[in-house]
């Protein structure tokens, strides 16, 4: 019996030992799990930067078509009062106390992509009065490939205005 409880222990203090030396083995990762992870994080953001840059431009795109209606509403309440259409962003009351011409913080994020300041209002005094707005997309901005937009007072909308691509919005 005590030849048996001798072997007992042993056996425990061998299977001990065994798994101490396999948990001081696994405390860190090896090699090639890192490299796996590091591959698996970079094929998921190969696939969802593009889309995420795709809903940025789509979000500019629609805060810039915001801001073509918000002047088309403007030109015509100054149509009301001036029997004619404004000629530029000023006079629509896009102006600081100076005259100059004045983005609130929404429309300044939206001038990165879009070339606001020197916006096309196409105003022409008739007879009729008509106009039609071209908003250009700033070079080497993300819209760049987005193309200018357009809209004129009869409520033509377009995108990449006066080209063979063009299509309405």
């Amino acid at each position: 019996m005590h030849l048996l409880k001798q072997q007992h222990i042993r056996q425990r203090a061998s299977g001990e030992k065994a798994l101490a030396s396999r948990a001081g083995r696994a405390r860190g990762f090896t090699l090639i799990e890192l490299m796996i992870v590091v591959a698996i994080v970079g094929i998921l953001a190969g696939i969802a930067y593009p889309s995420y840059m795709d809903h940025v431009r789509k979000g500019n795109r629609a805060k810039a078509q915001a801001f073509l209606m918000d002047v088309a509403q403007r030109q015509q309440n100054y149509l009301i009062v001036h029997r004619q259409y404004a000629q530029n962003l000023e006079q629509l009351g896009f102006a600081d106390g100076d005259g100059a011409l004045s983005l609130g913080s929404e429309l300044t994020e939206l001038s990165a992509a879009y070339d606001i300041s020197s916006m096309n209002m196409g105003a022409v005094s008739g007879p009729p009065p008509h106009f039609s707005m071209t908003l250009s997309a700033k070079s080497g901005s993300l819209q760049e490939s987005d193309g200018s937009l357009c809209l004129a007072n009869t409520g033509a909308r377009a995108r990449y205005c006066g080209g063979a691509e063009e299509t309405p919005w």
